[in-house]
């Protein structure tokens, strides 16, 4: 019985201690569009959606941050992490349509189709966003102490930059390689 205690005991010490999950808050708006036509409402959404990075108007964006914070001190010598905190900020800007209910019913079906393809777009995004704050959080938790804590703070911006950089990358490659979302259903034609 003890020996099977130590052994959990040294499977948690090497585990290390639990992490908390970085503090997400995540937020819609949204712009309105009327018309009892596909077209009519697509003709709206291009021109009232919100501006991707390629400088055009889409049917909907998700966009998201990261930032993190940390406090470290000198002890015997060395700089070490001593609180890392991380927190994802993810905002998505879609249509709304006045006069749903009122609507052709083969509209309202490809309007509900639109709004499914809109949150598995949100989805991509916002997973993206966690997936990189996780990431940071961890690395910085993780980091060897160093000489100096400049040398510390240089080197955890660095890479917590270098993290989020990539998963904004992949976000960004997402959005042009479906057109923000319309070859994946995020269209009314």
């Amino acid at each position: 019985m003890k020996r099977c205690l130590y052994f959990l005991l040294g499977i948690t010490f090497c585990a290390g201690v639990a992490q908390a999950e970085p503090l997400s808050r995540f937020g819609a708006s949204y712009y309105y569009i009327e018309g009892g036509s596909a077209l009519v409402l697509m003709a709206q959404m291009d021109k009232k959606g919100p501006l991707g990075v390629d400088g055009r108007n889409h049917p909907a964006r998700t966009k998201w941050h990261v930032q993190w914070r940390f406090r470290h001190n000198m002890h015997d010598g060395v700089c070490k992490m001593e609180k890392v905190s991380v927190t994802i900020g993810v905002n998505s800007v879609r249509p709304r349509w006045r006069g749903e209910a009122e609507g052709p019913a083969s509209l309202r079906e490809r309007w509900k189709r639109l709004v499914e393809a809109v949150e598995r777009d949100e989805e991509f995004h916002k997973q993206e966003a966690l997936d990189a704050g996780k990431e940071i959080e961890n690395i910085l938790n993780l980091l060897e102490p160093m000489k100096s804590c400049k040398a510390l703070t240089e080197e955890a911006n660095r890479m917590a930059t270098e993290i989020r950089g990539a998963h904004q990358s992949v976000s960004r490659d997402y959005d042009l390689r479906t057109d923000y979302g319309r070859k994946n259903g995020v269209s009314l034609i």
